[in-house]
């Protein structure tokens, strides 16, 4: 979808790209110019430094009350005092899913075993991912408990939280069936009093590597 606005001559057209990431182009006399939204919200990592200068924030997760795989309610406040990460998938996903659980899965292992870090997929199919459906998606993908935790709940609110909370874009009717909806490949970091300290596409190399730094900073915060 394109939405093309002209201002004092100046054309800025805003895409939504298939995968929920906003990007944002200046048609102008120098031709286009386009920039991602990781642009506008994360800057180089060599400009934020790795030692000694703290991460970004990038917001507040907006509370939030939904229910576990164990059926169980589950809301934000149960996150308050452990950095998390979080993802948006869906259980039917034949895509992108699956990598994202992966990277998931990796981080897990890769945590120490006392580690306060828990991790949180949000299912964006909530009418079919019931609590039972996400129990058997967890045993399959390793997912320990009281670690790795998935969530699911009212749509309206499952997109809410992903579109105003993340910042991350999730849409339905996509063409394919391997990806029937659309949504973010990113995870993103929250730390332990709730605000979003960064974001890292699940289908980068490197995003595991990355995410482990960055706990080691924000817990270095406390």
């Amino acid at each position: 979808m394109v939405l093309v606005l002209t201002l004092a001559g100046v054309a800025l057209a805003f895409l939504f790209t298939s995968y929920g990431r906003r990007t944002a182009a200046h048609a102008g006399a120098g031709g286009l110019i386009v920039l991602d939204q990781s642009d506008f919200r994360q800057p180089p990592r060599e400009a934020v430094g790795i030692a000694s200068n703290p991460l970004p924030m990038f917001g507040i997760v907006p509370e939030f009350s939904l229910v576990d795989q164990r059926g169980e309610p589950f809301g934000s406040s149960q996150l308050i005092g452990h950095p998390w990460i979080a993802d948006f998938i869906f259980t039917r996903c034949a895509g992108q899913c699956l990598g994202m659980a992966a990277r998931m899965q990796e981080l897990q292992t890769q945590l120490p075993s006392e580690s306060e870090v828990r991790l949180v997929s949000f299912s964006v199919d909530p009418e079919h991912d019931t609590p039972e459906v996400l129990a058997r998606y967890a045993t399959e993908h390793g997912a320990q408990s009281g670690r790795w935790i998935f969530l699911t709940g009212e749509r309206s609110a499952i997109y809410r939280l992903s579109v105003d909370g993340f910042r991350l874009g999730v849409a339905e009717g996509a063409p394919s069936e391997a990806e029937p909806i659309l949504h973010s490949t990113r995870l993103v970091l929250v730390d332990a009093d709730g605000r979003i300290r960064g974001y890292y596409d699940a289908t980068e190399p490197e995003a595991v590597d990355r995410l482990l730094q960055d706990i080691e900073r924000v817990q270095r915060e406390r």
